[in-house]
């Protein structure tokens, strides 16, 4: 669980430095040479694949989670059922 959430901070933070530094370039606050255009293209890019790597496989373990604990109580019931 501590991963996900790793990954998707790690990548937020990723995504947001490139965005703000393609428009620092935009803007002219920074220099833009083509190298380091395409480079905080890349950031920006791995870091929105990364954050949903990371909300993705959050999810994936909260629904298998949520499945696991539905199949327990319907074992508990049919446990309950027999002692009657």
């Amino acid at each position: 669980m501590r991963s996900t959430k790793r990954q998707m901070l790690i990548g937020g933070i990723m995504l947001g430095v490139g965005w703000l530094v393609v428009f620092g370039q935009v803007v002219g606050l920074i220099p833009s040479p083509i190298w380091f255009s395409l480079l905080m293209y890349g950031v920006t890019l791995w870091g929105f694949m990364l954050g949903m790597l990371g909300a993705m496989s959050h999810i994936r373990m909260n629904i298998q989670k949520a499945r696991a604990e539905k199949e327990f109580a319907e074992q508990d019931e049919y446990y309950d059922d027999y002692q009657k």
